[in-house]
């Protein structure tokens, strides 16, 4: 019969989900404009953000017109050199002193409502059409969004998170390359805020464990009374969507976290948690997350075994009862 590496009766998971989030363009963010407040209240509590690329959308200059308070004609963009274009019609009256409406210059990405003055009144990105008109959901090119780089926007009030990003340097760099390297694709910077993490027990009562008596016990209390720092949540999170997505810009994390020397696990190691399960969701705005490594999903649950499951079985252990274990699919074990 086969030595069971079952150490504990129970098991411990740290779980850690998205709440709310954000969807700027790069060149939005780069602007300077004021959010509204209840946008900047959001973006003051964003945690983590993903740099990320979509097909860029511009409006048909041929196609485009405008008459009795209606604009129409064809949103275009590319794929691989393949160019795309869809209908469009939209109520767009002519408001606040303004007497015309026209597309903005070459690449024709807004529309423009103007005064007498040549004033910009009130414009209207391809996006935002896009967006409205769930062009996205029909589309599946459109709603696909390629993480490129994942990075930590602690959010403690102070600033909000946009604010942090104008000056980082990946960021820079990844607006640097895109003309060159995405010339048909728009940089998009997503932040999210996630909630405080949640304690998933998993107990196993087939497989005999080496430790069941008290000791047990008293690992789950030390964890319900012992907490990790929300920094601490957040570095996990950063280090988990790196590893999961495998993103172009990052370096650190993307192939070897998790390791049991790496200083952001010490917490969980004190504590004796055996996995970490970090989940992101997009499906709000129905818009998909993918990368080279991950397929696209408006939901995203990435499985980290935290102890070496070939000394010890851990939370992603499973027993048959006929004296095999087996682990979970899909789960990125520790090195």
């Amino acid at each position: 019969m086969t030595l069971t590496k079952r150490k504990y009766l129970s098991e411990f998971a740290v779980n850690i989900y998205s709440a709310r989030w954000m969807m700027t363009t790069a060149e939005q963010l780069m602007s300077g404009g004021e959010m509204p407040a209840d946008e900047l209240e959001v973006s003051k509590k964003c945690h983590i953000y993903l740099i990320c690329k979509t097909p860029i959308l511009s409006f048909c200059n041929e196609s485009f017109s405008y008459e009795g308070g209606i604009i129409s004609g064809d949103i275009v963009y590319s794929i691989d050199g393949s160019h795309r274009k869809i209908p469009f019609t939209h109520e767009f009256p002519l408001l606040d002193g303004a007497t015309k409406v026209e597309l903005s210059k070459y690449p024709h990405r807004e529309i423009h409502s103007l005064n007498e003055k040549n004033e910009v009144i009130r414009y209207l990105p391809a996006n935002v059409i896009s967006m409205g008109y769930g062009m996205h959901l029909k589309n599946k090119e459109l709603s696909d969004l390629e993480v490129l780089y994942v990075g930590q926007a602690f959010g403690d009030g102070s600033r909000s998170a946009h604010d942090r990003l104008k000056s980082h340097s990946t960021l820079q760099k990844i607006l640097a390359e895109a003309q060159y390297s995405y010339p048909e694709d728009i940089i998009t910077v997503l932040t999210f805020e996630f909630v405080p993490y949640r304690i998933i027990h998993q107990m196993d009562g087939i497989t005999k464990a080496q430790i069941t008596d008290e000791r047990d016990m008293a690992r789950f209390v030390s964890i319900r009374e012992n907490h990790l720092t929300k920094h601490q949540e957040i570095c996990l999170v950063e280090a988990a969507l790196i590893r999961y997505f495998q993103p172009r810009y990052n370096e650190i994390f993307r192939e070897s976290f998790p390791k049991q020397k790496h200083k952001i696990l010490e917490s969980c190691y004190e504590l004796d948690f055996s996995a970490l399960i970090v989940e992101i969701n997009t499906e709000g705005l129905r818009l998909s997350l993918y990368s080279k490594t991950v397929k696209p999903s408006y939901h995203h649950t990435s499985k980290f075994d935290l102890v070496a499951h070939e000394e010890r079985w851990g939370f992603f252990h499973l027993s048959s009862g006929d004296g095999t274990v087996s682990i979970m699919p899909h789960v990125i074990t520790s090195s």
